[in-house]
């Protein structure tokens, strides 16, 4: 007898259900989807146990005719497709044809299913892997309830891997909570060992959804999204840069109304924060991405959950860019309005800035002109736009350089460093993205001993330093395989700055050895971004620095001439404020 055997139904039912039934949540993942794809209103899950016990759904869609149940349970069988072109253009959930008999060969199941119109429904019962033993005639309502017991008890060695009924139910609450987003009009509602612990309510529309879901401190200052290209489009709803989480979690991605946890669209998301939020920290967003179907490939795993795109570059910008308008467009303080002005959008370039600072050998800082003020701090009343920063009143310094201001009702605060940061950051990119940064030949060149490793990296990207406004040359290595590299030129824009360009060589080197950065325009956009912020953070006043007046005031003038972003490019924040109603408020004066 040969040694290759052609495995048995049950056996390959159990191996395909370790794709499609990981835990739990998997379970009522996929009969949710099976209820959506059959047009309910309403879906109600019940789990006891973590759902390792329990897990029952119900509702009340369209149901099915007997035949239908029965063969539902046939690996794959499915209504959503029936020939191989139908793959390029799934529009349902679910389509593979594989839940049910995969979550029937490591369970007992109980189905209980009505088509409208018919006077009696169909119940189907089988026992954990055995397949369905029993088909009868029963009353029951429209739609269809399937009960799933005992999850894993014919497979030991799965149930062992499940985690308490509390994590598993935590599982289970965030799917239906993710599910609930993108189906604002759908009823859902969770009950948990007896007790109803979600409730969810049809709403007008998917901002009302996610405010229902997310935390109220969250929801209620949810930013729109809004961007579209070439027949691609991203909506959804994005956390300004002062709300962030420990995880990435609050993140939630939808490809043509189906719930994804993509890593390319993840990338574009934590992109669009980059310079908005601190290292280790993220946004919360609802992020829905429409775009035809034939530019999307849904048939990548059993789960369902990952897709392929056929332009992943342009769909990766296009979220990127979305998220960069809401979260750009944010006012000077979260009650205040918009200093664009514009309906949310991201202010445009103007072809000159404001003025600046750059400190000059005689004078702490001179107004230059690098960041020329006539064309951009005019304000036009018919754009609507307000000098934000400019109209500010100065009242001094306080508790180790901080800017102290006073406008309208607020007394704003700014650091003056990370506000210094932007501008320059702001001015370096806006010339690399031009290949126009002016170079200035140092007088002393600036000699850094790094590894060989860091060296070949920082080597490596020679041509993206040059773009950014810096020459840079290696030599051989030493004995020790150390190598020293030269600065020879730097952005003519920091050339009066006191910058540690030994640091900033070290630091950008070490960066460089990320080998995530590829050649790819993610990475090449990445590498760009850290030397204009690690350039930037260098040359940026410190805060702690004594400013006059002037200076102060070139600050602001400079802040309210480029593109507005509330975060220096390390994520900290540029400015705070204090409303009047709330010192009222602490002084008990309302």
């Amino acid at each position: 007898m040969g040694l290759i055997r052609v495995l048995d139904d049950e056996l390959v039912n159990q191996i395909a259900a370790g794709e499609v039934v990981e835990r739990p949540a998997s379970v009522v993942k996929e009969l949710i989807e099976n209820s959506l794809d059959a047009e309910a209103q309403d879906v109600r899950v019940v789990i006891a146990e973590g759902g390792a016990r329990l897990i029952r759904v119900i509702d009340d869609g369209v149901g099915m005719s007997r035949d239908d149940a029965e063969r539902a349970f046939l690996r794959h069988a499915t209504s959503k497709i029936r020939a191989a072109g139908d793959l390029a253009a799934v529009g349902s959930l679910g389509f593979r044809g594989e839940a049910l008999p995969s979550i029937a060969s490591v369970a007992a199941v109980r189905m209980r299913t009505r088509r409208r119109g018919d006077s009696v429904g169909t119940e189907l019962t089988g026992e954990g892997g055995a397949g369905i033993e029993r088909v009868d005639e029963v009353a029951c309502p429209e739609g269809t309830r399937v009960e799933v017991m005992e999850l894993f008890g014919r497979v030991p060695a799965r149930l062992k891997f499940l985690k308490s009924p509390a994590t598993e139910s935590g599982h289970v609450t965030r799917l239906i909570e993710r599910t609930a987003l993108g189906r604002p009009d759908v009823r859902f509602s969770l009950e948990r060992d007896g007790r109803r612990v979600l409730l969810l309510p049809p709403t007008a529309s998917a901002r009302e959804r996610a405010v229902a879901v997310l935390p109220p401190s969250v929801g209620e200052r949810l930013v729109d999204v809004e961007r579209a290209e070439s027949g691609t489009r991203v909506v959804g709803f994005a956390s300004p840069t002062d709300v962030m989480r420990g995880s990435a979690d609050g993140i939630h991605l939808f490809v043509n109304g189906r719930p994804v946890r993509d890593r390319l669209l993840l990338f574009a998301v934590r992109e669009a924060y980059r310079d908005a939020l601190p290292p280790g920290r993220h946004p919360v967003a609802v992020v829905f991405l429409h775009l035809p179907a034939g530019e999307v490939d849904v048939n990548v795993h059993p789960a369902k959950s990952e897709v392929r795109f056929r332009e992943p570059s342009a769909v990766t910008q296009l979220v990127r860019r979305g998220l960069r308008d809401a979260i750009g467009a944010r006012a000077l303080v979260p009650a205040g309005p918009s200093p664009a002005g514009n309906g949310g959008r991201e202010r445009p370039r103007p072809e000159e800035f404001g003025s600046s600072w750059i400190r000059d050998g005689d004078t702490r800082f001179a107004e230059a002109p690098l960041f020329s003020a006539a064309p951009a701090a005019e304000t036009d009343p018919a754009s609507g736009e307000q000098p934000v920063f400019r109209s500010l009143r100065y009242i001094g310094q306080a508790l180790g350089g901080y800017l102290l201001c006073e406008g309208g009702d607020r007394l704003v605060v700014l650091d003056p460093h990370a506000a210094h940061e932007r501008v320059l950051f702001d001015r370096l990119r806006q010339q690399a993205d031009a290949r126009s940064a002016e170079r200035q030949t140092l007088l002393v060149p600036v000699r850094v001993e790094l590894e060989r490793s860091a060296a070949d990296a920082l080597l490596a990207a020679t041509a993206k330093m040059e773009r950014a406004g810096f020459e840079i040359e290696g030599a051989r290595p030493d004995a020790r395989g150390r190598v020293r590299v030269v600065l020879r030129s730097v952005p003519a824009l920091l050339a009066g700055r006191p910058v540690d360009w030994q640091s900033m060589i070290e630091q950008t080197a070490a960066g460089f050895r990320d080998p995530t950065q590829g050649e790819t325009r993610q990475g090449l956009e990445a590498q760009l971004h850290d030397i204009a912020a690690t350039a930037a953070c260098h040359a940026a006043t410190r805060l702690g620095e004594r400013l006059e007046t002037r200076e102060v005031n070139a600050l602001l003038e400079a802040l309210d001439a480029s593109v507005w972003f509330p975060n220096c490019p390390h994520g900290r924040p540029v400015v705070a404020a204090l409303e009047r109603a709330e010192l009222e408020r602490r002084f008990l004066r309302r």
